[in-house]
């Protein structure tokens, strides 16, 4: 049996909110519509406004030194912020195509970074690369013949990464080998008929929760497949996820009125709500 569980409303009033990340006690966001990089006090519901960006904000991670990298969609750009400053730290454009998505940044500094591959909102689906960007800030194809990757995880032990896909129901894993390239892939889990993957989080039962935007709800995918939870939001499209809170057992769920990016830009419509679960979050994000 799939437990159920109920979305409770904790802010409102964003443009196209993506990329959630939980990060020195609080939940951090791209609004991807405004072009703004927001920090949020969980308890208060309070939002700081941490960078205005150039073009789109999505994924989202920090380098060692803590220093913060923000994706820059159109422009296929890596941002480095520090301080009160952004500055270009690498360029994806030789190796993705649509649009820069999401993005995992490991322990070691390297990042994870999914593209769309195609306009979703005018052209036919097709396959695209995915792109490491290493410590140094130089980008390399990490693996090719993805579709729509999207929301990255990588596991506890820093050597799985789990890549969803958009424009199919398969979602991938990869080892990561001691030189941080990627092994053979293999299927994590296959989605129900009509699901996708949008965002996602691992916790420490090794299981996923993953936004499916098509279907309208947040799941709980173990390997292998089986959907064992489900948050549904049946008037809104599911865009992405984290585990995070003191305990980070607080799923922090993002959702949208719209799946347009151009159809969010000067509205209000962007929605993050919580859902208490029992297994708590691991690896990153």
């Amino acid at each position: 049996m799939i437990r159920e569980h109920i979305l409770q409303p904790l802010l409102g009033g964003l443009g196209f909110a993506e990329a959630p990340r939980w990060h020195a006690g609080a939940l951090w966001v791209s609004d991807i519509a405004r072009h703004e990089v927001l920090r949020i006090d969980v308890c208060s519901a309070a939002v700081e406004r941490v960078f205005t960006t150039p073009g789109e904000p999505s994924g989202l991670g920090w380098l060692p030194d803590g220093s913060l990298l923000v994706v820059q969609m159109e422009e296929h750009t890596v941002l480095r912020g520090s301080a009160d400053a952004l500055a270009l730290y690498a360029q994806t454009g030789a190796f993705s195509r649509g649009k820069l998505n999401d993005m995992v940044v490991g322990a070691d500094g390297r990042a994870w970074l999914s593209n769309m591959g195609f306009d979703y909102e005018t052209e036919t689906a097709c396959s695209t690369t995915l792109v490491a960007v290493d410590p140094q800030g130089v980008a390399y194809a990490a693996a090719t013949d993805l579709w729509c990757p999207n929301g990255m995880a990588i596991a506890p032990s820093g050597r799985q990464l789990v890549v969803g896909q958009s424009a199919s129901r398969e979602v991938l894993e990869f080892d990561i080998d001691s030189e941080a390239n990627l092994g053979e892939r293999r299927v994590f889990g296959t989605l129900p008929e009509g699901a996708c993957s949008d965002g996602l989080c691992m916790d420490a039962a090794g299981a996923l929760w993953i936004a499916s935007p098509t279907t309208r709800e947040f799941l709980r995918m173990e390997r292998g497949g089986r959907i064992s939870d489900r948050v549904p939001t049946p008037e809104r499209h599911a865009i992405a996820c984290v585990l995070g809170g003191e305990d980070r057992r607080t799923l922090f769920c993002l959702t949208s009125s719209t799946l347009s990016l151009r159809a969010a830009r000067g509205t209000a419509e962007g929605r993050i709500g919580t859902v208490r679960v029992d297994v708590a979050g691991a690896g990153t994000p």
